[in-house]
């Protein structure tokens, strides 16, 4: 594992049904007093947003915060990707899928830690996933990427390594790191080259 680029697996908690009244519980007391409050100029009834903020907080000590980032990244649990193969770790049991195996690949590689997204906040590293289709089953993995230097990293080794040969096989589906580069004039050329006939974000092979 270690000859590999690997990243630890991102898996969100299902919560109960108590977890979830509760959280709907919650964020009606903070937004709906506070929403009222804005629109009839009384501070008061904004209140709810600073409470609500620590019955957050109290939310996530009583679920261990296992909806946070610090639970929902796993530490025995990884992606690790090569040239010839994508491989899943759990709990030092792994499975090995040859690229040339796969169909209808998604690969989406989004953000680091700390990102930003736009003027609304920053991206938790936790968005990044790999989608694929193996005998039949689709399998979909959310991953972590911790710093810049990480993203840059696998970025360049999927553009300059693993991606020319999925579109030359035609096994991917979407991705989302190349287009997104080209100028218009670049675009063309990709286009003819890989004989994609649509202008778009992704590129698709149906």
């Amino acid at each position: 594992m270690n000859d590999k680029l690997t990243f630890p697996l991102v898996i969100h908690a299902n919560p109960t049904k108590l977890e979830r009244y509760l959280f709907l519980f919650l964020v009606a007391f903070i937004f709906l007093p506070f929403s009222y409050g804005v629109f009839t100029a009384q501070g008061f009834y904004c209140l709810s947003l600073p409470f609500g903020f620590f019955g957050m907080l109290t939310y996530n000590h009583f679920t261990d915060y296992k909806f946070t980032p610090l639970k929902t990244i796993q530490k025995n649990k990884f992606v690790c990707f090569s040239e010839n193969e994508v491989e899943i770790w759990e709990d030092e049991e792994s499975l090995l899928y040859n690229w040339n195996d796969l169909e209808n690949i998604q690969i989406n590689i989004i953000a680091f830690k700390g990102k930003w997204k736009d003027e609304d906040g920053r991206y938790d590293g936790i968005e990044n996933y790999i989608s694929f289709a193996f005998q039949g089953v689709t399998h979909k993995h959310l991953f972590y990427i911790d710093t810049p230097k990480e993203f840059n990293f696998l970025w360049d080794y999927f553009e300059k390594i693993i991606l020319p040969k999925l579109y030359l096989s035609k096994r991917i589906k979407e991705e989302s790191i190349i287009i997104p580069l080209l100028d218009y004039t670049e675009l063309q050329k990709f286009k003819t080259k890989y004989d994609i006939n649509r202008y778009t974000d992704f590129i698709h092979f149906n």
